[in-house]
């Protein structure tokens, strides 16, 4: 999964970059086996309500726990390779020397977003932990604290790799170049 990003193609990687950089492509392969185990498992979850009138209560469980991870798993690893959408139809109507100010904003929002949900996310799964609790409407069986560790690892991964955007392209420059309005 190497990514097709400016820090794939950079000169100046160093070997902390490209470990991270397997670090988030192990994560998007994470986030692929998410995908292909929700296609299976609610698939066969179908097939099988429908044609012997069986339902397997874990599918929806692990399915919904699975967003999480493939959200969280990826969101770094879409982040180096540009995959974000945006939206600059704001920024856009503001003249050209007002724009880079704009991406300075996004970059601060960025990352005062994944300072939330480092924050917040340690504090449940830290509380879930301590009180050993799980999801008893779904699986008994599992510590929900599991779940929530995803949050905080996904989102610290995903600051550490908006950083090194700022680092890579400045704090000032577009993600992608300009696009003539349509």
């Amino acid at each position: 999964m190497e990514g097709s990003g400016e820090f794939t193609r950079s000169p100046a990687r160093t070997a902390f970059g490209r470990g991270f950089d397997r670090v988030l492509d192990a994560g998007a392969w994470i986030g692929c086996l998410c995908i292909a185990f929700q296609v299976v498992t609610v698939s066969l979850e179908v097939v099988a309500r429908y044609l012997f009138g069986i339902s397997f209560g874990w599918v929806t469980s692990i399915n919904e726990w699975s967003l999480v991870v493939l959200t969280f798993a990826g969101v770094a690893w879409l982040q180096r390779d540009d995959g974000h959408t945006s939206d600059d139809s704001m920024v856009r109507m503001f003249p050209a020397w007002v724009r880079p100010a704009g991406q300075v904003v996004g970059h601060v929002l960025a990352i005062a977003t994944c300072l939330v949900l480092i924050w917040y996310g340690t504090k449940v799964t830290l509380d879930n932990y301590r009180s050993g609790a799980y999801d008893f409407f779904k699986m008994k069986e599992v510590p929900v604290f599991w779940i929530y560790a995803v949050i905080p690892l996904g989102s610290l991964l995903w600051l550490i790799q908006i950083l090194r955007g700022i680092l890579v392209r400045g704090l000032w420059q577009p993600v992608v170049s300009e696009t003539p309005e349509l």
